[in-house]
């Protein structure tokens, strides 16, 4: 048998994106590529359609004087057909993509612009007018192009049609720029800045080798084909969803829904039929306590019997009717869906059993930015819940004798844009230094145990996880978000606080009858929440146990993909990647 204990899905090769997105529209011409909702309808975009508008946008780019090998293009805005057409029309034409956060504040863009020295923007509405103002301020921003433009708008930025337009008139006069670009496996695909600050965000430089080593790879392990139909979730510009969710969906020929917004996910998840789905743990958290309460509804010990009756006719008969016995909760999801992917933060094992038992696969991932961005993922018939899975075909996984765990590969980055001393920091001897401390199992398993800064080390040398403690502390269905850290007021003779704050679930409170007059009292509120975080750290060990509290009413400010912004609540410095 092979690395997973069963053999590898077949995967076919491709050397870049170019060769990838030549070969997809090719095979899959007239199956759908792209799906998108405005005015309250689904349209459709198939794979050939899909080559068409790339092969004008690159025309439209080369017009604009943007050419392979030269300058930079940046994408900001939704997912949406407009922001993956301008994606790979770069991609293809071997013009550099730096992707920018849609959430960012106008001095971060500008930083980003500036450090990148990109020449054209493509924006959507919401960020046309910031486009246009950075425009004044960046001479080497030569050209800003608005998504949502109307075509004769001549007063402002060109539009995205407009943009097309010079494509087609370049391609009517004989100059086909898409068909004469080539693309080599090592050159640059893109430019990802981390989510630091803007004084210590870092250009992560990701080749085509990179990001198509990372997708073949993935599709060894996780069982994703042309049936599939994505619902596409997390923003773009994050290289979890731009590899996983968006690339390696169109080397398969699968179908990618655009979600109009995380609130409107399970109303999308059933009119587009989804089969798959990326997320991150906040998102399936409030999802399967969502199921959870539904389920309670119609009494627990039902539910349990219809999954003791499931277990026992897999065990004897080799049978799964988990989707039979729960059919009318798949139907709420559109009947089909079948798998759920989750990366960028540890998963309560728990809720991956929990919708396994509902009859969907739930698998867990791990990587970074600088892998492209998987390292390791479980496999459909290979995994373990507590563990972030069996490190990739190509990807060698080691752990350094501090705990940190290293990988090296095909995948890893080229580096940090202009920043060597940064790179030396990250890359040593070819091995990435993810800066997780982590463990393999005797299977091959790797298992993550926190950020290798944020690890509070007591006086006698025991090591507390904050993502540990965390993760205990988050069972209870009364805790919403948590955050833990250690504090020794900068005294280091003395003893680390584990301290903690955590955010009340008001729904849950309100759920057990504790609201009155319109409100759930606030003193109560926090005697529930001391008393909850108090039994919860009894499954801890003594030094791991939380031993200052704090109670907050808003929810922590987050990232795109999701992430609590630590620093921000902790006092430390911002992270550096």
């Amino acid at each position: 048998m092979m690395k997973g204990k069963y053999p590898e899905y077949p995967s076919d090769p491709i050397s870049d994106i170019r060769d990838m997105f030549l070969k997809s529209t090719e095979k899959y011409a007239d199956r759908v590529a792209l799906q998108h909702k405005r005015g309250g309808r689904w349209f459709r975009i198939t794979y050939w359609d899909l080559r068409v508008a790339v092969e004008e946008a690159a025309g439209g780019l080369a017009a604009s004087g943007l050419h392979s090998g030269e300058g930079k293009l940046a994408i900001v805005g939704e997912n949406r057909p407009e922001w993956a057409i301008s994606y790979l029309a770069a991609a293809t034409t071997g013009i550099v993509c730096v992707p920018i956060d849609k959430d960012l504040k106008e001095t971060e863009v500008y930083h980003i612009l500036y450090l990148s020295g990109a020449r054209v923007l493509i924006a959507d509405g919401k960020h046309i007018e910031m486009a246009a103002d950075l425009q004044a301020k960046l001479p080497g921003l030569t050209t800003v192009v608005n998504m949502d433009g109307a075509d004769d708008d001549e007063s402002g930025p060109m539009s995205f049609e407009r943009l097309r337009a010079l494509g087609r008139g370049r391609m009517a006069a004989g100059k086909h720029d898409f068909l004469e670009s080539s693309v080599q496996p090592d050159d640059l695909l893109s430019i990802l800045f981390t989510s630091g600050t803007m004084g210590n965000s870092k250009g992560v430089m990701l080749t085509h080798r990179n990001v198509a080593s990372n997708i073949v790879d993935a599709v060894k392990y996780v069982d994703l084909g042309r049936e599939d139909r994505f619902l596409s979730v997390l923003p773009l510009h994050h290289s979890y969803e731009c590899t996983d969710g968006f690339l390696l969906g169109l080397y398969r020929g699968a179908q990618i829904s655009y979600a109009e917004s995380l609130r409107r996910v399970l109303e999308n998840m059933a009119e587009t039929r989804t089969t798959a789905m990326l997320g991150v743990p906040l998102l399936w958290h409030a999802m399967y306590r969502k199921i959870e309460a539904g389920l309670a509804e119609r009494g627990m010990w039902k539910i349990n019997a219809a999954k003791a009756v499931a277990r026992l006719s897999e065990a004897l008969l080799h049978a799964d009717i988990r989707r039979s016995i729960f059919a009318e909760l798949h139907r709420r999801f559109g009947g089909s869906l079948r798998i759920l992917i989750t990366g960028g933060a540890p998963i309560d094992p728990a809720v991956a059993r929990g919708f396994r038992e509902l009859g969907i696969t739930f698998l867990q991932g791990y990587g970074l930015t600088e892998s492209a961005p998987l390292i390791a993922v479980n496999r459909n018939k290979a995994f373990k819940d507590a563990s972030v899975g069996l490190p990739l075909t190509s990807v060698d996984v080691r752990i350094a004798e501090d705990g940190e765990i290293l990988a090296r590969g095909p995948n890893i980055m080229m580096g940090y844009y202009n920043n060597p001393e940064a790179t030396r920091e990250a890359l040593e001897d070819g091995w990435l230094h993810t800066g997780d401390l982590g463990y393999l199992d005797e299977d091959g398993f790797l298992y993550v145990q926190g950020r290798k800064k944020s690890v509070i080390v007591t006086l006698g040398g025991k090591k507390v996880y904050p993502e540990e403690v965390e993760a205990e502390i988050c069972k209870s269905p009364y805790v919403l978000e948590c955050l833990v850290w250690g504090d020794s007021e900068s005294d280091p003779s003395r003893e680390h606080e584990v301290r903690a704050i955590v955010v009340p679930n008001i729904e849950y409170f309100i759920s057990q009858g504790l609201e009155k007059e319109g409100a759930v009292d606030a003193e109560r509120v926090e005697e529930i929440l001391r008393n909850e975080v108090k039994e919860r750290c009894q499954n801890l060990a003594p030094f791991k146990r939380v031993t200052r509290l704090t109670v907050r009413n808003e929810e922590f400010e987050k990232t795109t993909t999701k992430k609590i912004k630590r620093y921000l609540y902790t006092g430390r410095p911002a992270p550096m990647s």
